[in-house]
């Protein structure tokens, strides 16, 4: 029996800081979706797939959810400008 306030060993580590892409998987572990957009389940871990990859100057995050059997790419952006219905 684990002892009280003793957390467990971390399943995923990061690198160490001065390992070469210590950043980005720090990045990615932050900013990669964590619900799927159609169902709302969690797609991180057991329930889904989260890859990422670079198109140009865009981070996309391609996931599939268990739950739905939805795969999609996400992509993340620094500024988005919506039209308004008149």
């Amino acid at each position: 029996m684990p002892e009280v306030g003793v957390l467990p060993e971390d399943p995923h580590p990061l690198p160490p800081p001065t390992a070469t892409f210590a950043r980005d998987a720090e990045r990615h572990l932050l900013d990669a979706p964590r619900h799927c957009p159609r169902c709302g389940a969690a797609i991180a871990g057991p329930g889904g797939l989260v890859v990422e990859y670079w198109a140009a100057d865009d981070r996309v995050f391609y996931c599939w959810c268990r739950s739905c059997d939805w795969t999609g790419t996400v992509v993340q952006v620094d500024r988005h400008i919506g039209h308004e219905a008149e």
